[in-house]
């Protein structure tokens, strides 16, 4: 891979040096720092000046001593989350995969995305295998159910300001046409990219829900449309259905 050093950049690698002996000497002032990672004073300064302002540190009053801020609490709550859901839901989608035979996708929201962190590979499928992990919410199966669950000014505005781009003829860009598969979606209990993110791509999605009916993370399953229409698609959605009833009992406390 060769030397990298160079692509380093030095304030916000000075930076994560100080978060990290923050986080292993807990309340510290600027001159312990100074001295013990041979920091001129005025660099920590500015760093924890500029890191104060995002919360990622606190200030004591009357120590004058700096601290981990809340932000770490905000971002590590989401990053736990994440590794949980993962954690929770892995055993359930590596069977359904095996059941099915295709593959059984894990998605969270990212900005105005849904973003796959966890698969299990079934039956071998080029679209498949080389799809981004990362799908427009208008066009995917998981990514619809999201836009299901968005309050109502904020799906609006998705589709207002234009964020709802066309893949294939089939993408759905128009509110009033995604209102219709909305309801839909809230009877059924599932969501389908009909070839809308790719030709010849076809995906069944369900929410994960919380005790509050909160939806917390999606699952769906990819494949061929003429595969997946010949194993049934009622077939897939009833053991999809199943996974994501197996995985919302392990959540209850979640």
């Amino acid at each position: 891979m060769g030397d990298k050093s160079g692509y380093i950049v030095p304030m916000i690698d000075r930076a994560l040096e100080i978060i990290n002996y923050m986080y292993e000497n807990g309340s510290v002032g600027i001159s312990q720092i100074s001295q013990d990672l041979d920091l001129p004073k005025a660099t920590i300064y500015r760093i924890l000046f500029t890191l104060s302002k995002w919360d990622f540190v606190e200030k004591d009053r009357e120590t004058e001593k700096y601290f981990l801020g809340k932000s770490f609490i905000k971002y590590g709550s989401r990053v736990k989350s994440h590794t949980d859901i993962v954690t929770i839901a892995a055993p359930f989608i590596d069977d359904l995969a095996e059941k099915v035979g295709e593959t059984v996708n894990l998605g969270v929201p990212y900005d105005e995305y849904v973003l796959t962190i966890y698969n299990a590979v079934g039956e071998d499928f080029y679209l498949v295998s080389k799809l981004i992990p990362i799908s427009p919410l208008n066009c995917s199966a998981m990514g619809k159910l999201y836009l299901t669950y968005y309050p109502e000014e904020k799906l609006r505005d998705y589709f207002k300001n234009n964020k709802a781009k066309a893949r294939t003829i089939n993408s759905i860009t128009d509110l009033d046409e995604f209102l219709k598969i909305r309801e839909k979606i809230l009877e059924e209990g599932v969501s389908y990219d009909n070839e809308e993110y790719e030709y010849g791509l076809t995906c069944i999605g369900a929410p994960i829900l919380d005790c509050k009916n909160n939806i917390i993370a999606t699952i769906s399953i990819s494949g061929p449309t003429s595969r997946l229409k010949y194993k049934g698609m009622d077939y897939l959605k009833n053991n999809l259905i199943a996974t994501r009833k197996e995985i919302e009992k392990q959540c209850e406390y979640f």
